[in-house]
């Protein structure tokens, strides 16, 4: 029964990530820089749903990294184009297949958001984790204005069927705190008017209660508890 849920769940990606999603990098060049700033150099790392590379190709260099997820289409380009090993792996129904304390890092990029039990997903990050380890993940920033205003006329604001959860800074930090601490939350990417090239930019020296409603993501760190 498990193992069909998980080609079930496994199907619903590939198919929702084959219409173009394999080289789809959310966010702007500011987030990208953020998480390649963030991760650094010289470390173990876990991508937590890696999916094709599309954000692991800017931190690899430097660094030793694997990655699991439930899109196999998505493993076999993230192990061919990166040279990098891939695991397939439900992360709501299977344990993390690595010891204890293994990584020095551990990214989980737009994933909180897809899973059904984030708490356990969070738990087996923190297990897998160093002591001083760095948990660097981020989600879509569901509350923000734009959201907020499409909801106030009656529009869906949120479009992706494989969203389940949506997540404000606050509804973020109680998710992460059962498991981390010095939890930072970087509101990033997004605009304050208009949109693409033309539009006005969350600056990053704007108050955070600013860009925390105008940011389109919420770029997190944690320490494990």
């Amino acid at each position: 029964m498990a193992n069909s849920q998980k080609e079930q769940v496994a199907a619903f990606y590939e198919a929702h990530h084959s219409r173009g999603k394999y080289d789809y990098l959310y966010g702007g060049d500011d987030r990208k820089e953020l998480f390649v700033r963030l991760v650094g150099t010289g470390k173990k790392i876990l991508e937590v749903g890696c999916r094709a590379g599309n954000l692991t190709q800017h931190f690899a260099d430097g660094n030793q990294v694997v990655g699991v997820d439930i899109d196999r289409a998505a493993l076999k380009l993230f192990e061919e184009r990166l040279g990098l090993k891939g695991h397939w792996l439900d992360v709501d129904d299977e344990p993390l297949p690595f010891p204890d304390k293994s990584f020095d890092v551990v990214v989980f990029s737009e994933v909180m958001e897809h899973v059904r039990f984030p708490q356990k997903a969070l738990g087996e990050i923190r297990r897998v984790l160093k002591l001083d380890g760095r948990l660097i993940g981020s989600v879509p920033n569901a509350f923000r204005l734009r959201n907020r205003l499409r909801f106030l006329v009656g529009n869906q604001y949120e479009s992706d069927p494989s969203h389940l959860r949506q997540y404000s800074f606050s509804i973020l930090r109680r998710e992460l705190e059962p498991h981390f601490r010095d939890i930072e939350i970087h509101p990033v990417s997004g605009h304050l008017l208009g949109g693409g090239s033309t539009g006005i930019p969350v600056f990053p020296w704007l108050p955070f209660r600013v860009r925390a409603l105008f940011a389109l993501d919420l770029v997190f760190v944690g320490t494990p508890k």
